[in-house]
């Protein structure tokens, strides 16, 4: 006989808690907060020589995407951009895009770790979960290379330190 008040982890739980983990930046690697953490908005906006974007470009394209996935969710049907570079918005203001990075991943997390709303179909007939999968890996990886370009500008690890286990 099993206690009613203590279940048992299902998939959907574990799903949400490994896929909503990314959008914070996951446990095998630094945190978004530690990537932006003594980061200035000058320094945000340079690009390092030999390297295509700034840390600011490159959040403010991750953000592109996640305001894209939360209107999606919301019920709209916005345009996809017809090339690459249409997803590459200029940053604009770094604490706003910053912010606004923040708050839009902590609600797609929110989304990722409720088991009825990832098994919920979108417009296309898949189950929300595998596009929240994706949007997640698509965060990570660019969270990569923002490690990249502050070690390219010098400007890592971040004050409280670094992973150097």
């Amino acid at each position: 006989m099993t206690d009613e008040t203590s279940k048992e982890p299902g998939l959907c739980d574990v799903f949400g808690k490994a896929v909503g983990n990314l959008y914070r930046g996951g446990p095998a690697n630094v945190s978004w907060e530690r990537a932006f953490e003594g980061l200035t908005a000058e320094d945000a906006g340079r690009v390092p020589p030999h390297l295509p974007h700034s840390v600011a470009q490159v959040v403010a394209h991750v953000q592109f995407w996640q305001a894209y996935l939360l209107r999606v969710i919301g019920g709209e049907n916005p345009p996809t951009p017809e090339h690459a570079a249409g997803g590459w918005p200029a940053p604009g203001n770094w604490e706003e895009v910053k912010t606004a990075f923040q708050q839009d991943a902590a609600r797609l997390r929110e989304y990722a770790r409720d088991d009825a709303f990832i098994l919920t179909t979108d417009r296309q007939g898949q189950p929300y979960g595998v596009a929240l999968t994706n949007f997640a890996g698509h965060s990570v990886y660019h969270l990569g290379q923002v490690v990249n370009i502050r070690q390219a500008l010098g400007l890592w690890p971040p004050p409280s330190g670094g992973d150097t286990w």
